[in-house]
């Protein structure tokens, strides 16, 4: 038998083909077989986990209408319409598929494999037009075929006025006033009493013989012509239909090639649904005899896929759960040795590492935890279950010995072993010996062996080989049940006798074999259960030290999350609340600046306007100080601290996202984003750039904004803010640099200028200050 087969791996194929939306899928997953070498294991691993990737953001691939069309291509024969139609819609759906994995982005694989799919554009132009939406014929097919039908439709119509004139005279003499057809030609029923009152041909009569179906003379050339036009239309179709088979036929290779490419795409999407469902992983491969299975289930086992198995099998469901397995064999470790009770679940163990290896390395989604390791093995050699030859005069025994002649003549350092009871079924000192034997041998060939059995001399012989592994499947003397859990380290128990007594066996002969065990047995067995409990006791105290501590980090994680939205959020409302502070500031500003123009024009005295700015914007200056430092912005006169030096220091200019911070007297250009606001220094000392004498007043310069480039709304509101910090630091004229150009932005500078409620007047600037290309603004301070 081959060893895919004893492993059950075709009903695990059967299990992801079910998930495969079109036959070709179907097909493409009944055809995965092991990979040869690393790099085609891994890149099929590759694969998978792209396609994962995509099903979880893109969603599934558009296979509506893939199907198998190599039978019909095989035909001599020409495809029926609706045969064509079917291959059509195979042909979109791989062009469907081919255009949304190579415009999308992110999946370089599936975009490759994608391209090899022919571009076959030109067929679905020439196929489109004769098809509707349901896969008819259309009406406008051919100009021809157009033409026929209309002329159709027309004789039709007369056909119909033509028989409704006859029955409108002869009323008397139908039967009922309906239409009717008989052999492809429009009739009349015509009572039986009157047959003669209507003159024509009789085509049937009722089945009871009251009416007679009769095809008036008026009507005979209208039918005939009527007849004449739909063998026209029959032949226009036959043509049509022809000229699509043979567009089709022309193009078969490429279409053939299609259909295979987006079945195997199919067949990885299937594997990607399989992996969701089995929270399967992508195994890494080893060259030096590796083989790490970490919580592997066994997929025939598996209750998450209970339905599905019933479903395709037939099976009843179990509310039993899989015991995950964990095996580790390498090149120092390469053998393990099994042992434990009956139907403990060695075989199982035995048949699901060959049943991940054998998946793994054919590009299928591994049921089992991150961190897996397999090998990459040139052959699976598994020798599991009874195979008695009466035929060949056979023992179950001799025809045991038979098939593993055969696997150790062809295991290789590359080969995984798997053989079931070892040296069973004879003598057991000599099945014994004889199984320790093979085990050395197959050592000595470099290959990695699992090994199940219940003979004591075949554990203690592996308990004496450092390059063997004891294990044992545990059971539970409390219920008298086995648990299915594999604990490494030791050699198991067959129990036999305990087995015996539960069953209900004479207690005189459970007494009796024990004494024929005798006291050292006794001994030896018992200390070995008591070191099976102890070892029990540390899984079980290390599953739940595990399951702790992943609980842990997945609590630490939310946690980590929580705080990180919290700080978002907090940094969200800090930008809001700064916002929302600065815009009640420069309302407050404004509307202040207006109120004592107003007060200054109607009643002049010695009001100090800076002065009571600031009194007036001091509660929202304090308001400002619940953001945090890091959050705040920095402006002239700030006191602030830089980030990296350390040193605090007076903002006396900012330009751009460089700023000057005056430091123990010395000054400092430094970035901006470097500054941390500290407590407000007083006003810093105004930038004296330049200075001006007017005739009737003198003003300073104190600053200037330089808007050269931008355009007039963001010039408008940069100004806006200009100004109003200007005018909140005591400042008596600035100038505004525009630039020349085309004179838009001047414009619509100093028009805004001289509606501003704070500026007590402008002018150009002076031939040393930029001339047209700057405006001055004295303030209302």
């Amino acid at each position: 038998m081959d060893s895919l087969s004893t492993l059950e791996f075709d009903r695990v194929l059967t299990l992801i083909a079910m998930e495969a939306k079109s036959a070709p899928g179907k097909s493409a997953v009944a055809r995965r077989r092991p990979h040869s070498t690393i790099a085609a294991c891994e890149n099929a691993q590759a694969d998978l986990s792209e396609i994962v990737r995509y099903v979880h953001t893109e969603g599934l691939l558009p296979l509506a209408g893939l199907t198998e069309l190599a039978p019909l291509f095989q035909r001599e024969s020409v495809l029926e319409l609706d045969e064509s139609w079917h291959a059509v819609r195979a042909v979109r759906a791989t062009q469907a598929m081919r255009e949304a994995l190579v415009r999308t982005s992110g999946f370089p694989r599936l975009s490759t494999l994608a391209t090899e799919i022919p571009d076959l554009g030109e067929v679905i132009a020439k196929t489109n037009k004769y098809f509707t939406r349901d896969g008819k014929l259309r009406e406008d097919a051919s100009v021809e075929l157009r033409a026929i039908r209309s002329k159709v439709h027309a004789k039709r119509a007369a056909i119909q006025r033509t028989l409704n004139d006859v029955m409108n005279r002869s009323i008397d003499a139908i039967q009922e006033p309906l239409i009717v057809m008989r052999g492809d030609r429009y009739c009349v029923p015509v009572r039986s009493d009157h047959r003669n009152a209507v003159p024509g041909i009789l085509h049937e009569r009722s089945g009871s013989g009251a009416s007679f179906f009769i095809e008036p003379m008026a009507a005979i050339e209208l039918n005939n012509d009527l007849a004449d036009l739909l063998i026209q239309e029959r032949e226009e179709i036959a043509r049509i239909t022809k000229y699509i088979a043979q567009t089709l036929f022309d193009a078969s290779e490429a279409i053939l090639d299609a259909v295979r490419v987006s079945g195997e795409l199919d067949a990885l999407q299937a594997c990607a649904v399989f992996h969701d469902t089995t929270h399967g992983s992508r195994p890494a491969f080893s060259a030096d005899r590796a083989l790490h299975i970490i919580d592997g289930r066994h997929p025939l086992l598996d209750e998450r896929l209970a339905e599905a198995r019933r479903e395709a099998f037939g099976e009843e469901e179990s509310d039993r759960s899989v015991i995950p397995l964990t095996i580790d064999l390498n090149a120092d470790s390469p053998a393990l040795v099994v042992s434990g009770p009956n139907a403990g679940g060695k075989t199982v163990a035995l048949k699901t590492a060959g049943l991940l290896v054998a998946m793994g390395m054919s590009g299928l989604p591994v049921p089992a935890a991150d961190g897996t390791v397999l090998p990459c093995v040139d052959a699976l050699h598994v020798l599991i279950g009874d195979d008695q030859s009466v035929l060949e005069h056979l023992s179950t025994f001799s025809a045991y010995l038979v098939r593993l002649k055969r696997i150790l003549g062809r295991a290789t350092k590359r080969s995984l072993v798997l053989l079931d009871e070892l040296g069973s079924g004879t003598d057991p000192e000599e099945g014994a010996a004889l199984a320790a034997s093979i085990i050395e041998h197959l050592l000595e060939t470099g290959a990695l062996v699992i090994v199940t059995t219940h003979l004591s001399a075949l554990k203690s012989f592996a308990v004496n080989d450092t390059r063997i592994v004891n294990a044992s499947m545990e059971f539970d003397s409390a219920t008298g049940q086995p648990t299915y859990r594999m604990i490494t380290g030791i050699p198991g128990r067959s129990r036999a006798i305990e087995i015996a007594k539960m069953i209900g066996l004479p207690s005189s002969i459970i007494e009796g074999a024990r004494e024929r065990l005798g006291e050292r047995y006794g001994e030896t067995d018992s200390l070995l259960a008591t070191l099976q409990k102890k070892m029990s006791e540390i899984v079980a105290q290390q599953d739940a030290l595990a399951s702790s501590q992943q609980q842990l980090e997945s609590e630490r994680a939310s946690l980590a999350d929580k705080l990180a939205q919290l700080e978002k959020e907090r940094a969200s409302l800090a930008v809001k609340y700064r916002e929302e502070l600065d815009r009640l500031r420069d309302d407050v500003t404004r509307t202040l600046a207006s109120e004592i123009k107003s007060l200054r024009e109607s009643r002049p005295s010695n009001v100090n306007a800076p002065e009571v700015v600031k009194s007036v914007t001091k509660s929202i200056d304090k308001a400002l100080e619940f953001i945090p430092e890091e959050q705040r912005e920095v402006h002239v006169g700030d006191r602030a601290e830089h980030r990296k030096f350390k040193v605090t220091g007076d903002v006396i200019s900012i330009d751009g996202g460089k700023a000057v911070l005056l430091v123990s007297g010395r000054k400092m250009t430094v970035d901006v984003r470097d500054l941390i606001t500290k407590a407000s220094a007083k006003p810093a000392a105004p930038t004296r750039t330049r200075a001006m004498q007017r005739s009737d007043d003198t003003v300073v310069i104190a600053a200037e904004l330089n808007l050269i480039g931008q355009r007039v709304d963001d010039a408008l509101d940069e100004s806006d803010k200009f100004l109003d910090r200007a005018l909140l630091e005591g400042k008596q004229a600035v100038r505004i640099i525009h630039g020349f150009g085309t004179g838009t932005l001047r414009k619509a500078i100093r028009e805004h200028l001289r509606k501003h409620p704070a500026v007590r007047s402008w002018r150009p600037g002076a031939e040393n200050e930029g001339g047209d290309g700057a405006t001055v603004a004295v303030l209302d301070t």
